[in-house]
């Protein structure tokens, strides 16, 4: 088992190893990637999911080394869910990319009615877009079964507790909940900013409270669950070296770090 902590020491580790393995993915695909045609695909959509991870990564550790706690909750959110829909993806292969694609169609559709419902001048030009767009798509034909699993996965990435569920490790999300509501209009996000006194007044903060480490250790499990995912998609599995000096520097040798499918 890891020896992490909620604490600093734990916490410095977890910073060290992320920019250690954001460094190896800058390098890896400095000068582009080469993937396999078979898995062409579904690499595309993992890149950029991986990328944004990346990213966002870095724009966690630079806003915590500023003092900033509970702001960086989104963020935080965010990285943990595209790390386990990238393995999702990856595991699913072109039937997940289809559900990808098909989610987007229904997501654009929503948007469009409702601009055409509260009377947006681009409805129209919007409308004709995805009209536009829908002409040139090819009819798509599914067996019964085919059509159960791209129902399934579309759900899937629409309901991350199903995504995990599906994968067994629904003891994820409470980790997502916990994070919602610092991302959300919540009586979390209420009561950052405000300290209860022991008469009962409040007094006004500058800053949120200090909420601990979870967020930097979490974030570097992340990116390691993530890259072990991109790097065997890309010849040469490029990442290989940092990925394995990360599982020992956090001592995640014996965790199961990407979850299998079981329903």
């Amino acid at each position: 088992m890891s020896s992490l902590k909620n604490d600093r020491e734990s916490a410095d580790l977890a910073r060290a190893t992320a920019e250690d393995l954001l460094n190896a993915a800058e390098q890896a695909v400095a000068n582009g990637a080469t993937v396999p045609t078979e898995r062409a695909r579904v690499f595309g959509p993992i890149y950029s999911w991986w990328r944004l991870t990346c990213r966002t990564a870095e724009a966690v550790l630079l806003l915590t080394e500023k003092g900033f706690t509970v702001e960086i909750a989104p963020l935080v959110r965010n990285i943990l869910n595209h790390a386990y829909a990238i393995n999702w993806l990856a595991d699913n292969g072109d039937a997940a990319v289809d559900a990808l694609v098909a989610r987007g169609d229904d997501e654009r559709e929503k948007l469009c009615k409702k601009l055409e419902e509260t009377g947006w001048a681009a409805a129209s030009e919007f409308r004709a877009e995805l009209d536009r767009v829908a002409a040139q798509q090819p009819t798509v034909t599914r067996t019964p079964a085919e059509e159960a699993l791209h129902t399934k996965l579309k759900h899937e990435l629409k309901n991350f507790y199903d995504m995990l569920d599906r994968y067994d490790v629904a003891d994820i999300y409470p980790v997502y909940s916990h994070l919602s509501g610092l991302s959300h209009t919540t009586i979390n996000t209420a009561s950052a900013y405000v300290e209860q006194l022991d008469d009962g007044t409040l007094q006004i903060r500058l800053d949120a409270v200090e909420l601990g480490h979870a967020d930097v250790i979490q974030l570097a499990i992340a990116l390691v669950q993530s890259a072990t995912v991109v790097s065997p998609l890309i010849e040469g599995d490029p990442l290989r070296p940092a990925i394995d000096k990360a599982i020992a520097d956090l001592g995640l040798e014996d965790v199961q770090l990407l979850p299998v499918r079981v329903k």
